[in-house]
């Protein structure tokens, strides 16, 4: 789990939320009285075995070699003790080159190729945000080489989605193809946008200089891998044809279920507190509660930007998963209101939630159809997965740990049904 150590490390604990999109953690913040006290052993959640990569076609490994190059090109213009007249400067460089460096060293262990990618993106953009800073700290203005690359990147880009055609062997396949592309877009462009946030003056503030440098190395990279997972896809299958319709019908009829289903537990969803009698506090009822609602929320919301956004591919699965987050709710709703996860918390209880998640979890491969499920499922693997990291770490809090694996299981346990209904949906 080494490039988890790497996120831990550089972003920070209350980062770790985002990236799980888990908004229970960071873990400890005094409102859990009856289970802050319980010591969690590093085992009790052990690691998860995740599904096969849903990528309908192989990765090709040369996406992620020209990262690594790329990133060790940056890093060899920058010496291991730069010389830099400002000695703060320097030494906070000297540890920036380091960190990248050893990053370049570490295997990703990620367990979906298009995941690996992204880790490699990351480490890209860090060595280009180091060079970058280099230069500005010695002198180099690179204002005018990053916008004019900054708007390269972007006619490339506008290129790219002019010929995007969602071409796929079908409406599933076209789903499963396309919503990591539209994610890679989205991210390029958002990177892309006017305004290179280049100092006037790099050698005062040389980091800002590095941060627009390594920003659109990023949007490169980003856009490089979108045109690579596309044509690897069109490589492979011979009969395809434009899928935009399809999805686009498929989205629309998502759309008006979402909005009926999602009134079904609206009650729920405006309130601070749980909306119940008992007193949840220091229970995994009350971290279940919260992140059950949330999710619903967060998910809705989503949906909506990427239906606005013309996004249908990724608007296809955050409606599959928001019908799965909605009845993992209303599970959660009638298990405390049966007197369910009101139980003092200890390691034996959080210890069988998580085993109870990791069945939950080994079960959608078979769903109807494994590839759309896993994508479904994909926020209950990432928020089990974190967790035993963020246990060894010291953050968690024994009532949200049971909280969040609680909520993993039944959002599982409600995948088969929400990918047969997306699935039904596509055709």
């Amino acid at each position: 789990m080494t490039s988890r150590r790497d996120l831990l490390a550089t972003l920070g604990t209350v980062s770790l939320a985002g990236f799980a999109g888990c908004s229970a953690l960071p873990f400890g913040d005094g409102q859990d009285e009856k289970s802050d006290d319980v010591a969690l052993p590093a085992a009790t959640v052990e690691p998860i075995s995740w599904p096969e990569s849903p990528f309908p076609v192989a990765v090709p490994s040369t996406l992620a070699e020209t990262h690594r190059d790329r990133a060790r090109e940056l890093l060899t213009a920058v010496p291991v003790d730069p010389a830099v007249p400002n000695s703060a400067v320097a030494e906070e460089l000297q540890s920036d080159r380091e960190r990248a460096a050893d990053r370049l060293e570490t295997d990703t262990q990620e367990p979906w190729p298009t995941q690996e990618l992204s880790r490699w993106r990351d480490r890209r953009h860090a060595a280009a945000t180091v060079r970058g800073t280099y230069r500005a700290a010695t002198g180099e203005d690179d204002a005018e080489a990053v916008t004019e690359r900054r708007r390269a990147v972007r006619d490339e880009l506008s290129a790219f989605v002019s010929a995007h055609e969602y071409r796929a062997s079908s409406p599933l396949e076209a789903v499963l193809v396309h919503a990591p592309i539209e994610e890679l877009v989205s991210d390029c462009r958002r990177r892309t946008r006017p305004g290179s946030g280049y100092p006037a003056d790099p050698v005062a503030d040389p980091f800002q200089a590095g941060d627009a440098v390594g920003l659109v190395e990023f949007a490169d990279a980003t856009l490089a891998d979108a045109r690579g997972l596309r044509d690897a896809y069109l490589a492979d299958r011979s009969n395809t044809s434009a899928q935009w319709v399809p999805l686009s019908d498929t989205s629309e009829q998502l759309q008006i279920a979402l909005a009926h289903t999602r009134s079904t537990v609206q009650d729920f969803l405006e309130h601070d507190e749980p909306p119940f009698d008992a007193d949840l506090d220091g229970t995994a009822g009350r971290w279940l509660f919260t992140e059950a609602s949330r999710r619903v929320e967060t998910m809705a919301e989503e949906h909506d930007v990427y239906r606005d956004d013309g996004d249908y591919a990724r608007a296809i699965l955050v409606a599959g998963r928001t019908l799965a987050a909605i009845e993992a709710l209303r599970t959660t709703i009638d298990g405390i209101n049966g007197d369910a996860y009101r139980d003092e918390v200890t390691v034996e209880s959080v210890t069988r939630t998580a085993e109870r998640a990791r069945e939950a979890l080994a079960a959608i491969d078979a769903s109807e159809s494994p590839e759309l499920a896993a994508q479904l499922c994909r926020p209950a693997l990432d928020t089990v997965e974190l967790l035993p990291e963020v246990i060894e770490e010291g953050y968690a809090d024994a009532g949200r740990v049971q909280g969040e694996l609680a909520w993993a299981e039944l959002y599982a346990r409600a995948v088969p049904a929400a990918t047969a209904f997306v699935s039904e949906r596509l055709g």
